[in-house]
């Protein structure tokens, strides 16, 4: 990704095998953009690290706000594949089967408002290992590779 475009680590490389795990990191959304999803649009990319170590489990992944750090009662941003009701991701899934492959790469939607964002990643059977990287960005990924292209909003003369 491109030095730039990085707006913040949510997870690098991050096993998941316990039922519900939280990203390792969260992200304070004032620091990133005073209105998520007003004019310019904030992505989030997830994506394979490792392919899992038991591809009969299933992953489901909620995307999390909260005012407080400590998400004490954090409010759910349903998306594709991602959510309570979300659809799960079997481990069969050749988003997951291959390293690098994207999970989800899309903007965040205009009900991300609150102060502080994570992941909520749910494991559903648990016998084996997912391991995942998530980020937000200012430009979404160019392509499969994670190529991302600094565009420069100065036309030519």
């Amino acid at each position: 990704m491109g030095a730039f475009d990085n707006l913040g680590r949510l997870c690098e490389s991050q096993a998941i095998s316990a039922d519900d795990t939280a990203s390792e990191d969260t992200i304070d959304l004032v620091d990133v953009a005073s209105q998520v999803g007003v004019g310019t649009p904030v992505y989030l990319n997830i994506r394979t690290a490792v392919a899992p170590t038991d591809t009969a489990d299933t992953l489901s992944i909620e995307v999390q706000v909260d005012s407080a750090v400590a998400f004490a009662s954090p409010k759910i941003v349903l998306m594709p594949l991602v959510g309570a009701n979300g659809a799960e991701i079997a481990g069969t899934d050749a988003r997951l089967l291959t390293a690098g492959a994207w999970i989800y790469r899309g903007a965040l939607p205009f009900e991300t408002n609150e102060r502080h964002l994570r992941l909520m990643f749910r494991n559903t059977t648990s016998n084996g290992t997912f391991t995942i990287d998530a980020w937000l960005s200012a430009t979404p990924p160019d392509s499969d590779r994670g190529v991302e292209i600094l565009t420069s909003p100065v036309g030519n003369p």
